[in-house]
């Protein structure tokens, strides 16, 4: 049971790093603007990952209401299922085991 426990913390711990993390790189990311710019005379990834994404905005939904064609009169209506019976009998049991 103790071990259950410790996997299950370690677990909520990682979890709970990994957002931090994100949320400090979308925190610098947002507060340089997505400009480049470097620290320590080193490029800064964030900026630039940032600074190349471009924002879509999905086409308007239509509202008009879709018409389907109605039925035509001159189709053929489905098949009828055939219920079929086998009149042979079954092959002879098998004798008791040997």
């Amino acid at each position: 049971m103790m071990r259950y426990s410790l996997i299950k913390t370690f677990m909520v711990l990682m979890a709970a790093m990994f957002l931090t993390a994100q949320g400090f790189a979308q925190a610098h990311a947002t507060s340089n603007g997505g400009v480049d710019h470097t620290h320590d005379g080193v490029a800064c990834d964030v900026a630039l990952v940032t600074s190349e994404h471009l924002v879509l905005t999905p086409a308007p939904a239509s509202r008009v209401p879709t018409i389907h064609p109605t039925r035509q009169a001159n189709t053929p209506a489905p098949a009828e299922p055939v219920f079929r019976s086998f009149d042979s009998r079954a092959p002879p049991p098998r004798g008791p085991p040997l």
